[in-house]
């Protein structure tokens, strides 16, 4: 733990995906759950990928990069350098990101579809960049897909939700130099995208959170954003965690995610856990079990 790692990540059908680190935050698990017993019972499925001797959990802030049917697509580019932030660990960002795509593969040109699951700071930072004394996209010929929904809490109807200082000027930054350029997508609701890609609505955690799924040789994997940040969440879904709009939504959601991937055998790729960066949910009797897993 605590490695920066760059290189294939997870395998979905023909897709082989990458995966591009910003920063990493390590935590005691108490930071997640005080429920030490629930943390013995799951320790030989977390362990040692997301719980390590000392009880530690790396919340990771990254963007997977992938290419299907041709479309180079790049899932939630995080926070975003030199922006000012109320967190010390994200304020004035200094990293390579863009490098890091670079070395993995892609120019910022190459990228087709650019997926924000919602637009706090951690998933939408890097849709600009500072260019002079101006945010301009960092990925000049992409489709930056967006919920409807989900541009208008944080843009038109933001007075209308309790304030996130976390996200303060993030529209302004992030969202709004997309848009004037003319490369939003915004959808409402789920729908395809293209071939092997569909994003789904998924609210709870924000108004507009929406999922990605990408299909390949019927192999299916969910790209859920922050539907959940640790695996916990997904043993018992009440946890709360990550500052939800709905912590009631979000936590039938994450039921309703759980008996999802033990039907249709489904990859859940959640947006802050370190590698192998998915779990695979099974059914064992009358008892759901889960695995860590880099494969769909």
């Amino acid at each position: 733990m605590g490695v920066l790692r760059i290189g294939p990540a997870l395998t979905i059908g023909q897709v082989t995906v990458e995966r591009v680190e910003e920063l990493r935050i390590p935590n005691p698990i108490g930071h997640f759950t005080q429920d030490a017993a629930l943390v013995e019972a799951n320790r030989h499925w977390l362990a040692p990928h997301w719980l390590d001797d000392a009880g530690v959990m790396d919340l990771v802030f990254q963007s997977f990069v992938f290419e299907i049917e041709g479309r180079v697509v790049l899932v939630d580019p995080c926070t975003g350098n030199g922006r000012p932030n109320v967190m010390p660990m994200f304020d004035q960002l200094d990293v390579p990101f863009v490098e890091r795509i670079e070395a993995a593969g892609w120019r910022p040109q190459d990228v087709d579809i650019v997926v924000c699951t919602h637009l706090h700071h951690d998933h939408c930072g890097w849709n600009t960049c500072l260019r002079g004394d101006k945010w301009v996209p960092t990925f000049p010929k992409a489709r930056y897909v967006m919920q409807q929904a989900e541009v208008d809490r944080w843009g038109r109807e933001r007075h209308l939700h309790k304030p996130f200082d976390m996200n303060d000027g993030v529209f302004e930054r992030s969202v709004q130099p997309v848009l004037e350029a003319g490369l939003a997508e915004l959808v409402a609701g789920s729908r395809a995208i293209a071939p092997g890609l569909a994003v789904e609505l998924a609210p709870g955690h924000t108004a507009g959170h929406q999922m990605l799924s990408v299909t390949s040789a019927a192999r299916r994997a969910l790209f859920t954003g922050d539907a959940f940040h640790h695996p916990l969440q997904l043993v018992d879904p009440a946890i709360p965690f990550g500052w939800p709009e709905d912590q009631v939504v979000i936590a039938d959601l994450r039921r309703r995610l759980v008996e999802r991937a033990a039907n249709e055998d489904l990859l859940l790729v959640a947006a802050h856990l370190d590698a192998p960066h998915g779990i695979k949910v099974s059914r064992a009797g009358d008892r759901l079990a889960f695995t860590a897993s880099a494969c769909a």
